[in-house]
Parts: structure tokens; sequence; C-alpha cells
């Protein structure tokens, strides 16, 4: 294929794969509509030696952690976000990422035992990963515009409800629902019409 793309990057595991076996070739977007998520990407690419420094300080103490995820991550420069994100991720319940209706993050403190916040040659190994890659904050619809012929997309967007109480949605303030659900679908179809590979 000629360049990848993934709309809703996450954790980025197939994208990491792919390119620690040397299989993507150069272009490669990564895009979600999670700004703070967005932003620790960028960040891990472009500053990693900085953000480092900061997660070296962040402890994995109950009352610490609801004192960082008290913080309005608007007030905070970039690298400090990308450090309060990846500490937050780390150190809460399951390594879940969820919103409430305000836009915040409302995960409860994990009670880890032995918990190794900062990875240094996790981190590393990402940014030089990124290099070179597009990392922007973007609705999945902004494919229609931005992929070509022989294009590949990888499509994990959230899941869809399988019940009331299995229905886990919130990853951003909007949600995704059965109406952004339908509008992927079509979206993989019109694509899928054009020459894109899709998975």
């Amino acid at each position: 294929f000629r360049r990848y793309h993934e709309p809703f990057v996450g954790g980025g595991a197939l994208f990491f794969a792919l390119r620690g076996r040397q299989l993507l070739p150069q272009g490669a977007r990564l895009a979600d509509i999670n700004p703070e998520l967005v932003n620790a990407y960028q960040v891990v690419r472009d500053r990693v030696e900085t953000l480092i420094v900061l997660l070296g300080a962040f402890r994995n103490e109950e009352d610490f952690y609801y004192e960082i995820r008290a913080q309005d991550p608007l007030s905070l420069d970039p690298v400090q976000r990308a450090a309060r994100l990846l500490y937050l991720n780390r150190t809460c319940f399951n390594g879940l990422f969820r919103e409430n209706r305000d836009g915040r993050f409302n995960v409860p403190f994990g009670r880890y035992r032995n918990l190794q916040i900062l990875r240094e040659n996790d981190l590393r190994a990402s940014s030089r990963a990124l290099r070179g890659v597009c990392i922007e904050q973007a609705s999945f619809t902004d494919l229609n515009d931005c992929v070509d012929p022989g294009d590949f997309v990888y499509l994990d967007p959230p899941y869809a409800p399988l019940s009331r109480t299995a229905s886990f949605t919130s990853y951003s303030r909007g949600g995704f629902d059965d109406e952004a659900q339908r509008q992927l679908g079509a979206l993989v179809r019109r694509l899928g019409s054009r020459g894109v590979h899709i998975l």
C-alpha cells in the first residue's frame, strides 16, 4: 500500500507492530478526536526527553493521583499535559480512558503494587517510531478528503454496545453512538469503492 492511516489511534498497537517490523511505507497518518491523546503522541515524537524528566517525578499514590486528575489539562503546557495523560493511564483503574460529559477524565485510582510509571526505553522507542509521522486531531470523517487509491486504512473504532450494561463509548465527551457507527459504515463503503484498502 502507499500510505497508512489510523483515525482511531488509541494505543496504536498495529502501527507500532508494523513500524517495528519495518512494514510501513514512509507516509503514515495517525489521528484521533481526543486532543489529549493527540498531544501525548506529538510530545512523545517531538519532546520525549523532557517528558521523561517530568514523568520521573510522578508517584503511585492515591492522593497524588487525584491531585493530578483534578488538574485542568488546558492550564498545562503540552509536555505537562502529555505527562498527566500517560501517568493517569498507567495508574488508573484498568488503564481505561473515559471522560464525563464535561470532558473531564473520571476513572478512579487503580491501586497497583510495584507499578512502573516511567518506562524510558519504551518512550524512546515510541519516539523513534513516530518520527516523520503525521499526528493530528481529526474525526474519522476527515478520511474522505485525505486518502487516495492504494492507501491502507486501519479502523479500530469504539465498539457497538452489546447491551445497556456492556456499553462503553465514552472515550471522549461526545461518545460514539449508533449514528456514528452508521456514518463509519458508509465511509468504509465509499472508500472501498475508490480503491482504498481497509481493515
